[in-house]
Order: C-alpha cells, then sequence, then structure tokens
C-alpha cells in the first residue's frame, strides 16, 4: 500500500465522519421531538423510555443543548407521572451542568416551570453554602500552607545559623588559674581583667628589676666613699640612698606579690571549666558553574571543532 493511496484512506475517513456528525445531530432532534410527542399525548411512560435513553451518561446525548432539553422533558414527564423526587434530582444536574438553561414557559405547564425555578433556588442556595464552604476550606489550606512555608523557612535558617557555625568545645585546666599574669582570666574568657593584671604586674615586675641596680649602686658608692675617709659624709647620703631604694622595691615586691594573689584568687573564683568557641563559617555558593571545552569528533576521526559548555552543580 502505498503513502497516496494511505493518505486518500485517511482523508475519506474524516469526511465521512464529518458527514456523520450532522447527521448524529439531526437524529438525536428527531428523537426528542418523538419524545416531546409522547410526552404531549401524555404517552408518559413512552415519554420516560425515550428520554431516559437518551439522558444516559454513557450512551445518550452529548450535545449539551440538546442534552439539556431531554432532561427538562423528562422532569416534566416525572412530574407528570407523580415522581417529584425523581423531578427534583434531574433538574438538579440540568441546573448544575448547565446553569443558563432558561426553559420555554409555554412548552410547559405552569407547576412545571414553579419546580424547576424552586429547585433552581434551592440549589443556589446549596451551591453559595458549598461555596462558602470550599472558600473556608481554601483558607485553611492556604493558612496551614503559610504555616508549614514558615516552619519550613525557620528550619532553614536555623539550619544555615548551624552551617555557618563552627563550634569547638575547649577544656579549661584548674592549674592555669594559679599562674600570674592574667593567665587565669584569659582562660576565662575575660580579656579586659587578664590584660589588667599582666599589664600592672609586668609593670610592677619591671619596676622593681630597675631599683636592684640603682640599689647596688648607691651601696657600692657608699663603700668606696668610707674606703678613702669620707671627709665629705658622702658615706651617708649614699647609705640613705640605698635604703630608700630598698624600701622602693620592697614596697614593688609586696604590691606585685598581693597583685598576683588577687589574680589567682578571682581566676579561681570565676574559674569555668569548659568554654564553647563558635568561628562563622561561610555558605557554600549557590551555583558552582564551570567552563568546560571538549572537541567534537569527526564521522571520519579526528577532531572537528570544540564545544563550549557549563558544567557544575545547581541547588
Amino acid at each position: 500500500m502505498t503513502r497516496a493511496f494511505r493518505r486518500m484512506l485517511a482523508m475519506a475517513a474524516l469526511t465521512t465522519a464529518l458527514c456523520a456528525v450532522p447527521n448524529a445531530r439531526a437524529q438525536n432532534r428527531v428523537e426528542i421531538e418523538k419524545a416531546r410527542a409522547a410526552y404531549l399525548a401524555r404517552n408518559y411512560s413512552d415519554a420516560e423510555e425515550r428520554l431516559t435513553a437518551l439522558v444516559d451518561p454513557h450512551s445518550g446525548l452529548r450535545e449539551p443543548g440538546l442534552l439539556s432539553q431531554a432532561r427538562m422533558y423528562l422532569a416534566a414527564t416525572f412530574i407528570a407521572e407523580g415522581k417529584h423526587d425523581a423531578a427534583h434530582g434531574i433538574l438538579e444536574t440540568l441546573i448544575v451542568e448547565d446553569p443558563s438553561f432558561e426553559p420555554d414557559p409555554l412548552s410547559f405547564p405552569g407547576d412545571v416551570i414553579n419546580t424547576f425555578i424552586d429547585v433552581r433556588a434551592n440549589l443556589q442556595e446549596r451551591l453559595r453554602e458549598a461555596a462558602r464552604n470550599a472558600a473556608r476550606l481554601e483558607a485553611e489550606r492556604k493558612a496551614q500552607a503559610e504555616a508549614a512555608r514558615a516552619r519550613h523557612e525557620a528550619w532553614l535558617e536555623r539550619v544555615k545559623e548551624m552551617a555557618q557555625e563552627d563550634k569547638t568545645i575547649m577544656r579549661n585546666q584548674r592549674l592555669v588559674a594559679f599562674v600570674p599574669f592574667g593567665a587565669g582570666q584569659f582562660q576565662n574568657r575575660q580579656p579586659g581583667l587578664g590584660w589588667l593584671f599582666l599589664s600592672t604586674e609586668a609593670a610592677l615586675v619591671a619596676a622593681t628589676v630597675a631599683t636592684v641596680p640603682m640599689y647596688s649602686y648607691a651601696l657600692n658608692r657608699r663603700n668606696e666613699e668610707r674606703a678613702s675617709g669620707d671627709v665629705d659624709l658622702k658615706a651617708q647620703i649614699y647609705d640613705n640612698r640605698a635604703r630608700n631604694i630598698r624600701i622602693v622595691n620592697l614596697s614593688l615586691t609586696g604590691s606585685f606579690v598581693a597583685l598576683a594573689v588577687a589574680g589567682i584568687l578571682q581566676a579561681n573564683i570565676a574559674y569555668i571549666s569548659e568554654v564553647t568557641e563558635v568561628k562563622k563559617r561561610p555558605l557554600p555558593p549557590l551555583a558552582r558553574l564551570l567552563p568546560t571545552i571538549s572537541p567534537v569528533a569527526h564521522e571520519g576521526g579526528g577532531a572537528s571543532g570544540l564545544m563550549l559548555g557549563l558544567s557544575g552543580i545547581t541547588f
């Protein structure tokens, strides 16, 4: 079978299907007219049988307009037969699927038109109530979704904070608290007090050390003057000077000892066994892309060009 022949068959099938659509619609109108005639002739059993077949969801009508007419006539037939519940059910289906449908008041009795109006009014109230319930449920769903989104964002922010923090637990040593020069304060993470004790004690030590050669010099000069006869009483002057320097030296030494003891006591009172250090670290970038260059192989072998691209991870 050639391609041209298959195309001709497809066109013929399409033409047949297009021609069959108007024929099917015309046949459906004929069936509705037969059912309408049976209804007007008060042959309600025949009208019900025909109309029930036309509104069947599996094998019945597919055109919305014709289907609405068939349902209206079926409801009128049910009312004429005294089957009001069945009539209400078919009218509810009609109004829900075709809200704009309006029955011809000249084609149906007044009780049928009034029943249609009542069912539509009741159904509209139900529809409004259903719409309110749907709106309420949608609002609750949105509120729950917003709460879930807020919880997720809070969790994500917490994860980001944890990812940006590098925590290290430092174990302190009690022995360090007995070391002067602010060692215990620095260990307890009290840098202000640490620098205060360190600088003050260091200054006292420096001053104490500086007075030692001054004291030795004064003693040597006293001894020299005494050995030379000391006619001008210089030996006494140097002796007094040596004594004063020694007093200053001892005062400085005592101050250093007192301050060192105070620092050791404070370090032991404020001693903490461990300290948690938190260091910030940057998050990885949202996208990590790298340019790539790869050769393009020719059919006969060898490279015929280059291909540029990007590779990496995005999240």
